[in-house]
């Protein structure tokens, strides 16, 4: 894969189908994540609601410079913080969501919960490292708040004429990841299931995640609205893909030849993804890969 920089993009909204606008935010690093909405005389249809108050919040005001209509339905394309903490600002929408995607939220929050639990009152215990400072007071603020309406494989949501596919096709970057498809418009919103010009970074099962990406070129998409980075296409997706395949392969050879995780990371060698943003998520991917090949090790015995 020739290297290819990030171009250059706004944080705001962008319309990128008929009457149908990504919500994009520069530059898509650590929790800097991409959103999007249909406004309809039937009410709005959002997807995702970011990570920080202030971000979501000017979210909100960016919607209505557009549209005055009652939020109708928030979609979460699964279940991470950078695309759930606004969830409680989106005011009155019915947060829609995959079956497992409530489930890993609400284990989140019940341990979130459990480790409150055992700190002094007022203590939130460390930062994490990839939250910026400027957001970590303004997280206080932040309640769970959980999908009520899920789904097993696909939804559709029906806005007058416009139609929106909700499609799941198993664990990939989490358990439940949901694709957010408008035929009318060839746009496909993807939440995590797409990174572009950055590394992606797996939870899930990233063998699926390559099989997904085959989906997805073979759909009726001429935009694609990714997690993080900005708006692209099939070429950007191939991109994102390529990396993928290079680290399946690459570790699974690692595993199956008894090296450690940590010799693993030393052995493998990303080449030009190493300019890529974040990469140094290849250790993480590393050790997801490794717990995804010993549980199937394990099936087979």
């Amino acid at each position: 894969m020739p290297y290819r920089p990030m171009p250059e993009y706004q944080t705001g909204p962008v319309e990128v189908g008929d009457n149908l606008y990504a919500y994009l935010q520069w530059d898509g690093g650590w929790g800097i994540s991409n959103a999007g909405f249909l406004p309809t005389d039937d009410g709005i249809l959002v997807i995702d609601a970011l990570m920080a108050p202030s971000m979501t919040r000017a979210f909100v005001a960016a919607m209505r410079d557009v549209s005055q209509a009652p939020f109708r339905h928030l979609v979460n394309t699964h279940m991470h913080a950078d695309h759930t903490n606004g969830n409680q600002f989106i005011e009155g929408a019915e947060i829609v969501a995959h079956e497992h995607c409530r489930e890993e939220m609400a284990a989140a929050a019940e341990l979130a919960a459990a480790e409150a639990a055992k700190r002094p009152a007022g203590d939130r215990g460390p930062k994490p490292f990839w939250i910026q400072d400027a957001w970590w007071e303004e997280l206080a603020e932040v309640e769970s708040t959980l999908p009520v309406t899920t789904f097993a494989d696909r939804l559709t949501l029906r806005y007058g004429n416009t139609e929106a596919h909700l499609l799941h096709y198993g664990p990939a970057h989490t358990l439940g990841d949901s694709l957010v498809y408008f035929p009318d418009s060839k746009v496909l919103f993807t939440g995590d299931l797409a990174f572009f010009y950055a590394t992606p970074l797996s939870r899930g099962h990233m063998p699926n995640w390559v099989r997904i990406c085959d989906i997805i070129r073979d759909m009726d998409v001429d935009l694609v609205v990714p997690g993080h980075g900005p708006t692209g296409g099939k070429q950007e997706l191939q991109d994102m893909q390529e990396y993928l395949e290079f680290m399946v392969a690459e570790t699974r050879n690692a595993f199956e030849n008894g090296l450690s995780e940590e010799d693993a990371a030393k052995a493998i060698d990303i080449s030009q993804w190493a300019q890529w943003p974040e990469s140094e998520r290849k250790e993480m991917n590393i050790a997801n890969l490794y717990a995804t090949f010993a549980a199937e090790r394990a099936d087979a015995s």
